[in-house]
């Protein structure tokens, strides 16, 4: 029955959405959230104020995707994972969940593992197309699956090609530049890091505008008031 109501909201009127994800499937949707023409089959969502899923994309086989006040995904990535309620990984403390802080960013065509939890801070952005973040693992020497979790920090950035492996952490307000591959945790924010694997390159400055970005809205209405002042 699941399944049957995940693929007819693909094709439902935003309203009509709303009604099936609220009251047959559980989920906690703002009546300002946005869910396009996508496969959704996660029990638990919560989209809040001015979240938005775009169209073509493929999320399913996880426990919970949580989406904070203006987080986006896109079109055409694939989000994937392995429910904790699968006998591949026998470890109690794996967290099959995508957490998306306020107005963090997933573009286009990207693969996310999450056969642990994934975590994009506040304004964290995995941008340009064609990254992957990975969250399972083979250990080679006992032949056995394992995971670990991947975060990205607050005002973090990946760029197109990257590729995050279990267990990492890319620091707040650092940015991982283009076919990057991030094989450890790194730790100095206010970083660029680059290679494979990707090492520090140089420092970058606090200044930069990025880093004081707000939300969608917010950068709307300033865009209005400089217009404004200019004519």
């Amino acid at each position: 029955m699941t399944r049957v109501l995940a693929l007819l909201l693909i094709f439902l009127p935003q309203r009509l959405k709303h009604v099936v994800a609220r009251r047959l499937l559980g989920w906690e949707i703002h009546p300002t959230a946005y869910i396009g023409r996508s496969l959704v089959m996660v029990p638990r969502v919560t989209m809040e104020e001015g979240a938005q899923i775009g169209h073509l994309n493929v999320i399913r086989d996880f426990d919970e995707l949580r989406m904070a006040k203006g987080a986006s995904i896109a079109s055409r990535n694939w989000i994937v994972g392995v429910p904790s309620s699968s006998g591949i990984y026998s470890d109690p403390r794996r967290d099959p969940s995508l957490v998306m802080g306020e107005y963090a960013v997933i573009t286009t065509a990207h693969d996310l593992d999450v056969t642990d939890r994934i975590e994009l801070g506040k304004q964290a952005a995995i941008a340009g197309f064609r990254s992957a973040i990975l969250t399972h693992n083979l250990n080679l020497v006992t032949d056995r699956f394992g995971s670990s979790k991947v975060t990205l920090g607050d005002y973090g950035v990946l760029m197109s090609g990257c590729t995050l492996q279990s267990g990492t952490n890319v620091p707040a307000r650092s940015i991982v530049s283009a076919g990057s591959v991030v094989a450890t945790k790194l730790n100095a924010e206010l970083t660029l890091y680059r290679g494979n694997p990707a090492e520090p390159v140089r420092e970058l400055p606090e200044r930069l505008k990025f880093f004081h970005r707000e939300g969608r809205q917010a950068q709307i209405e300033a865009e209005v008031r400089r217009w404004m002042e200019k004519s």
